[in-house]
């Protein structure tokens, strides 16, 4: 090398040589003084070689003084052979990799050469991998990608949370050990078929979880490629279907009631994808959001602002809460949005957000990942209806027992002095009232059973047809003549299963509620027809109903109160014109009946209230109506038991006014001692619920003691519940003319 040094200056073909090619090379002696610098060297750092030959490097070059580059130069000199790369020095925004060598003399040869295009490429090879990490981590369903060897060279979070393992273990997991053993023979022929095709294909079986249960999961497969179109492996994911296929027959049973989105649903599980940029515009989506937001093609969206698609109401928290959250570098999960579709629909989801940012920290997008709930919040708002009704159902029916004992002496004492005809006129007109007073309590408690679904009913065969044409007159004068009253029935209309009494009372409570709604007068219809439901719907079960409808001409209802309707007390009519408990209770009517209420209405084209009643098997029986009751026969001794002195007091009078001998006792285990004894005594009207034994149990030891003797239970619980179907029964609170019409038909 001293040789060639000392003669360079004179040897212009060595110097043209070096300074055609484009590596740096630089030659320094054993001072570390520059020998040699040509031409690329000299560009590259931005020096003259004249002012560079002669000084040492470090004079030359003071940027790469304390530097890595320095310490690896000076190993070279050491006598090591030298090669690494980094960051230039001298142009911090080039990356080179340099070479220096020692010779015998004890000089150093260094060349250099930039590989900036190379190290940019790789660095946006590793970005792209981290952003398909990112996009792939961020979906709720497992993904992978397989080499030809079948073997996991990358799982995504989801796959890893499935399997309950760890990273490595979930690359190297066998799959075969847990498929259900009923599908493994199929799968795994399938799998090598379909691979072979080297076309996307699809497979499901089921799988068994970590907890030992087995799950039902689709998974779809495609092949992936090599740079020179080689087949190089498969990417697949994966989706829990087990909803769907338990549901699959139930869905095939409604499939004329579902919609579209609670179709997509329940047999394919959508993952919906959307990417935003730095200034909340849409970068990317994926085709299952444009299927689910309505649009062909990425460019009718890619570029506008996320939150056109946001409904108004959660524009200002996405804006103040989680868009800031996303900019600062935190992630948002299951944030609840509702997001208006292409066509206008509102949608209920779940957004799961997370920022993504480059290898140098700088925010890039955001990856989301949406859930449609549309669905579940209908069922939960259905939920929380039902809820509300059980729970008023659970308060009418405890108070139901008081209030029924508390009204049955004041109702029979009223009547019982009605009818003995006690004090002058005036005084006979309070009483009147005051019996008038306590009827309208007793159909108030009675429309709240109805409501609550336990007022307990007699349904048998009824004609709709003569007992709507029966009411017609009633409800004409109800309504006034302002109101004009068509009835429309149809011929030959079937018997319905229903209560007359509680029909009768749900049609006059449409009917008034139809009056108040057209206050300047207008057209009530009660219109009865046969329907058939060849499909389950919501409310109703296949099969034949009598539709009872009552529609008005009046204001309507908007959709909100609507809603409210039948909600119990929900009332639009103002303090002291209605208690809100009519639709309520011909809504717990239909229900009790096994039909259904439905109800049309909209602002200022009036309401159409619907009552669906099953058709009867049977015929109804001819009416009664005419034939003269029966005269009690009042000879002999009653036992009469109930734990309400008050009550107790009330229907003793009544026995003993329609000239029975009264022996009253306060609770059933002491009439059955007393009939151990040996009391003598004709009939027995009992109490059901009472403290110890119930009237049905002491009616049961009658029987087998006493075969024979008459038993009359009277209850004002609002369940039957406990009482044999074939013991007559009377419900609190009752007149005189009530107790003596069971009696004469009990006495024969």
């Amino acid at each position: 090398m001293a040789g060639l040094l000392d003669g360079v200056s004179d040897d212009a073909r060595l110097v043209q040589l070096l300074d055609s090619i484009d590596d740096g090379y630089v030659a320094v002696d054993g001072e570390w003084r520059i020998r040699l610098f040509n031409r690329a060297a000299a560009e590259f750092v931005g020096r003259h070689r004249a002012e560079l030959i002669g000084r040492t490097l470090w004079e030359g070059v003071p940027e790469i003084v304390g530097t890595e580059t320095e310490r690896q130069l000076r190993r070279a000199a050491a006598g090591e052979k030298i090669c690494f790369e980094t960051r230039s020095s001298t142009r911090p925004d080039r990356d080179v990799v340099i070479r220096a060598v020692l010779l015998p003399d004890r000089s150093l040869t260094i060349t250099f050469s930039d590989i900036t295009e190379r190290t940019t490429a790789e660095r946006t090879a590793r970005e792209s991998e981290a952003r398909f990490r990112l996009i792939a981590d961020s979906a709720p369903v497992p993904m992978w990608v397989t080499s030809l060897d079948r073997k996991r060279w990358f799982v995504n979070r989801a796959y890893v949370e499935f399997l309950g393992v760890g990273y490595e273990e979930a690359t190297q997991f066998d799959w075969r050990s847990v498929i259900h053993p009923d599908d493994i023979g199929r799968i795994l022929k399938e799998q090598v078929e379909k691979e072979a095709s080297l076309q996307p294909f699809m497979l499901e079986a089921r799988y068994r979880k970590t907890g030992g249960d087995y799950c039902w999961l689709r998974s779809h497969s495609q092949p992936r490629w090599g740079p020179d179109g080689e087949h190089v492996g498969f990417i697949g994911v994966a989706f829990d279907v087990t909803i769907a296929k338990d549901a699959e027959l139930e869905l095939q049973r409604q499939v004329a009631e579902r919609t579209a989105e609670l179709e997509a649903l329940y047999t394919r599980t959508p993952t919906i994808l959307q990417s935003q940029s730095a200034d909340g515009r849409l970068v990317s989506v994926s085709d299952r959001w444009l299927e689910f937001m309505g649009f062909e093609s990425r460019e009718q969206v890619v570029g506008r602002p996320a939150v056109d698609f946001l409904s108004d109401g959660d524009l200002e928290r996405y804006r103040r809460e989680d868009w800031p959250a996303l900019l600062a570098g935190r992630e948002v999960k299951d944030a609840e949005y509702r997001v208006v579709k292409r066509n206008g629909e509102i949608a209920d989801v779940l957004i799961s957000s997370r920022p993504w940012h480059d290898s140098e920290g700088r925010f890039v997008r955001t990856m989301a990942a949406i859930i449609d709930v549309s669905a579940r919040k209908r069922t939960e708002e259905a939920l929380r209806q039902a809820q509300k009704v059980e729970a008023m159902g659970q308060l009418t029916g405890g108070v139901a027992h008081d209030f029924n004992n508390l009204l049955a002496p004041i109702i029979g004492g009223l009547d019982l002095l009605q009818r003995r005809g006690v004090g002058d006129a005036r005084t006979q007109q309070t009483i009147g009232s005051a019996l008038q007073a306590a009827e309208r309590a007793k159909t108030l408690v009675q429309r709240l059973l109805a409501f609550a679904r336990r007022q307990p009913l007699q349904p048998s065969p009824v004609d709709a047809g003569r007992l709507i044409e029966g009411m017609a007159e009633l409800i004409g004068s109800t309504v006034g003549p302002r109101i004009r009253l068509v009835l429309d029935v149809s011929d030959d209309l079937p018997a319905c299963l229903a209560d007359p009494n509680q029909v009768e009372m749900a049609l006059l409570n449409l009917s008034v509620n139809a009056r108040d709604a057209m206050p300047d007068g207008g057209t009530l219809t009660i219109a009865a027809g046969v329907e058939q439901v060849d499909e389950a719907a919501h409310d109703l079960r296949p099969g034949s109903y009598v539709r009872l409808a009552v529609s008005d001409t009046g204001c309507g209802m908007d959709e909100d109160v609507a809603a409210r309707a039948i909600e119990p007390f929900f009332s639009t009519k103002g303090i002291g014109r209605g208690t809100g408990l009519g639709l309520s209770m011909v809504h717990g009517l239909a229900a009790q009946l096994g039909g259904a209420l439905r109800l049309k209405s909209a602002p200022g084209q009036g309401t159409e209230v619907q009552l669906w009643l099953p058709c009867a098997a049977a015929r109804p029986e001819a009416s009664a109506a005419g034939q003269s009751p029966r005269t009690v026969n009042g000879a002999g001794a009653v036992l009469l038991v109930d734990d309400e002195p008050l009550v107790r007091a009330s229907t003793a009078d009544m026995l003993e006014d329609m000239g029975f001998t009264v022996v009253a006792l306060e609770s059933a285990d002491e009439a059955a001692a007393r009939l151990a004894d040996g009391l003598a005594v004709d009939l027995i009207v009992t109490d059901h619920l009472m403290p110890g034994m119930t009237g049905t149990e002491l009616a049961r030891t009658v029987r087998s003691t006493r075969p024979g003797t008459p038993v009359l239970i009277i209850s004002g619980y609002a369940e039957a519940g406990g009482i044999e179907s074939d013991l007559p029964r009377l419900t609190k609170p009752f007149r005189h003319a009530d107790l003596a019409a069971m009696l004469t038909t009990l006495l024969g």
